[in-house]
């Protein structure tokens, strides 16, 4: 369903070897001849291109601000440290900053491509973002920073996926208490830290209901009743019910903020905290993957099952990146959390590497 009339046309552009062959042939399989007379003659849809706009999209400029020495106003990085340095001597030989303005704050905020194409001028999406990054208690009235500079430019990092990305912020105080605060470096390297790590990440950015007929997360992870009859974990079962009451909590202030309904939507998870303490079943697809350092799927696991899965465990490990990267600057208040985002990454590194060789080491189904 996702192969178009415009994808058709540009993987048909790209048959045969320019310079090489004098034509090349495009082969389809599995398809209706409707359908496929459909993307050889069907109308090209309207290129609007993507949605630049997204309620985050202020935080640009406040992290700008922040990191600008001469702007005494916003300038977070007081004293004589070393990261305030350094910017003050980046500023004096490069005159870099601020390296976002308020003139291209409205630039970026202001009349899309499919504003154009309607032949429509777009009110300017900046004082939204303003509000929403405000009433999330990322900055004061001012605009000036009121959390941490590496949490915010994380979150500015992942805002491909916002509702992720603000729900992770949410719960990085939680995570740096439960595995950080007085922790020794045989607690956080420990294999059932990384667990419990993983359970509380998959609980927040891999929020997908369970499969029907199979075992949820929750009872995987020993958090509820299952069919076995297996005995609770009452730790697990406590990590979870903060997470979500943290996660609630989130909800309850998306909901709060004094914006419109569509800015909300997109703040929101997918699958929101449900009224239960426990919330709603989650599949434990991911989790189980990695947590057992599988080599690869199993036979039973179907191929949409199987790309599923890859996708979910890349894009966990994108999370893991993009939140290592931020946090572990010496100047921020959650560096200790990198370890666990660092070692992390490099369980799913691994475990991406053993799925994609499976899934490329397919029979030969052409052979005769």
């Amino acid at each position: 369903d996702k192969l178009t009339p415009l994808i058709a046309q540009q993987m048909q552009g790209r048959a045969g070897r320019r310079g090489m062959d004098v034509q090349g042939n495009v082969v389809y399989l599995g398809m209706e001849w409707s359908y496929i007379e459909n993307l050889m003659l069907g109308q090209i849809s309207m290129v609007t291109g993507k949605e630049p706009r997204y309620p985050l999209i202020a935080v640009q400029q406040a992290l700008s601000a922040s990191n600008d020495p001469s702007n005494t106003k916003h300038f977070i990085h007081d004293g004589e440290g070393p990261f305030a340095n350094a910017l003050r001597k980046m500023e004096r030989s490069q005159n870099c900053f601020p390296t976002v303005t308020e003139e291209m704050a409205e630039w970026m905020t202001g009349s899309a491509l499919s504003d154009f194409c309607k032949g429509e001028e777009a009110e300017s999406y900046l004082d939204l973002s303003m509000n929403v990054i405000k009433g999330l208690g990322y900055v004061d009235e001012s605009m000036k920073l009121t959390m941490d500079h590496n949490v915010l430019s994380m979150v500015w990092e992942m805002h491909e996926d916002t509702p992720e990305a603000v729900h992770l912020c949410a719960v990085l105080e939680q995570l740096f208490i439960r595995f950080c605060y007085n922790k020794t470096k045989t607690f956080k390297e420990s294999d059932s830290t990384q667990n419990e790590f993983l359970s509380v990440l998959c609980h927040v950015v891999d929020r997908l209901p369970a499969r029907e007929g199979e075992e949820s997360l929750q009872e995987m992870l020993r958090i509820t009743s299952s069919v076995e009859g297996k005995q609770l974990n009452e730790d697990a079962k406590q990590l979870w019910i903060e997470t979500e009451g943290v996660l609630r909590d989130q909800k309850q202030l998306i909901d709060s903020l004094d914006v419109e309904q569509s800015a909300k939507d997109q703040l929101q998870l997918a699958l929101p905290p449900g009224d239960g303490e426990l919330g709603p079943p989650l599949d434990k697809g991911m989790y189980e993957m990695i947590i057992f350092k599988q080599k690869g799927f199993r036979e039973d696991q179907s191929v949409e099952r199987r790309n599923d899965l890859k996708n979910r465990v890349v894009r966990l490990g994108q999370f893991c990146l993009i939140a290592h990267n931020n946090l572990q600057q010496p100047h921020g208040k959650y560096d200790a959390l990198e370890v666990h985002f660092r070692r992390m990454f490099s369980n799913i590194k691994y475990s991406v590497a053993d799925m994609m060789s499976q899934l490329t080491d397919q029979t030969d189904l052409t052979e005769v």
